[in-house]
């Protein structure tokens, strides 16, 4: 049992740095203001501590890579809204268990309800 719990903190763990890597890599092309004491790091450890409570994985990841957006990005609510439901929607159809999909399936979700509000 203790085996068991262990891997799937490593798997959570993993998971969650691979959709780091693919945030700060987002972050970076963009042009958002940061202030010298907020960064990435301020932000990850946050949304770390807010969403690995939640015991799937996928779950954790879709909810840390929004958690960023809304730190980072701070979109007004009805975009942050719309791209919660859209990426829910799809990460619900098709259960991806890969954090990259998944992070892609929200930047996807976030960009096109950007774009149509």
């Amino acid at each position: 049992m203790g085996a068991k719990k262990m891997m799937a903190i490593s798997l959570m763990v993993s998971m969650m740095m691979t959709m780091l890597v693919n945030e700060v890599r987002a972050i970076e092309n963009l042009d958002v203001e940061r202030s010298e004491d907020e960064g990435i790091g301020s932000c990850a450890k946050e949304c770390a501590l807010k969403c690995l409570p939640q015991i799937n994985p996928p779950r954790i990841i879709i909810c840390t890579a929004l958690c960023i957006i809304a730190c980072k990005l701070n979109p007004p609510p009805a975009i942050f809204d719309c791209t919660t439901g859209c990426a829910n929607s799809i990460i619900k159809t098709y259960n991806p268990t890969d954090a990259r999909k998944i992070d892609n399936i929200v930047d996807s979700c976030y960009e096109t309800c950007k774009n149509n509000n």
